[in-house]
């Protein structure tokens, strides 16, 4: 979104079915009916489209805030977003999604949230929060928040490169279920590592520990008694065969032999 809410030499063009009314003593102008905001390969679509402005040094017009209502729609060669409501803060370079049907697509990967999407530029970083959910093929990740950072790839523009999951988070692939407080989602390695009163079920398996790995590319997980960074330590427990629905609480910490 760095067309749209950062620095840019590149005219900021709006357009709009209905017209576009330029509200002079508040420094506003209002576009209506499909409005469309464009600058460079970014497009903002809204039923209302209002750009605050001031007047520059230079005698330009410099927008610093848009406001979107109704059916927001943004677009760039690596993502689409969808929400009700968008406020756009230029000069911060922050943007803040909200409504019912927010979503993000980036590549193979959906992110939806109940509360707010945010974008911060500055540090390539999109928040989803209340009930963010995380999908990707067959795998999905849920938890109270969900922060993700992008890079830059030379000739392939912005991607997904890492997620972290903060409160009741939860992963399931097709043969697994994973829980645990926090988690980190590796997009390049595919590994995902969770910390923090870790359970990882499978048919009628549980494991439990305070640090976890979960390799989405090969379907292999490990638990460990503590992060390989250090950390609370406690005993790794399994359970095998047990009956479903059996609730296995992690053990407490406990020193090392």
């Amino acid at each position: 979104l760095d067309g749209l809410t950062g620095d840019s030499d590149v005219p900021l063009e709006i357009h709009a079915e209905e017209g576009i009314e330029w509200i002079q003593e508040k420094k506003v102008y209002v576009a209506r009916g499909k409005a469309q905001a464009i600058r460079g390969d970014l497009l903002l679509d809204a039923d209302v489209i209002t750009a605050h402005y001031r007047p520059t040094e230079e005698g330009g017009t410099d927008v610093w805030r848009l406001d979107a209502d109704g059916n927001v729609k943004i677009r760039n060669p690596s993502s689409v977003t969808y929400a009700d409501r968008g406020v756009f803060d230029v000069p911060k370079g922050i943007l803040v999604l909200t409504g019912r049907n927010l979503k993000l697509e980036t590549g193979e990967n959906t992110v939806t949230a109940r509360d707010s999407l945010e974008y911060w530029q500055a540090k390539d970083m999109a928040v989803a929060r209340g009930n963010a959910h995380v999908v990707s093929e067959d795998r999905q990740m849920d938890a109270d928040i969900l922060t993700a950072y992008f890079h830059k790839v030379p000739g392939k523009g912005t991607e997904l490169q890492r997620i972290e999951a903060f409160g009741n988070v939860t992963i399931n692939t097709p043969t697994e279920t994973a829980t645990s407080k926090r988690g980190v989602y590796d997009m390049v390695t595919g590994i995902v590592s969770i910390f923090g009163s870790v359970k990882i079920l499978r048919d009628n398996d549980q494991l439990t520990g305070e640090y976890g790995e979960v390799n989405l590319n090969t379907g292999i997980s490990r638990l460990l008694n503590a992060p390989p960074s250090g950390g609370r330590k406690g005993r790794v427990r399994a359970v095998f065969s047990a009956k479903k629905g059996t609730n296995i609480e992690p053990n407490e910490s406990q020193p090392s032999p």
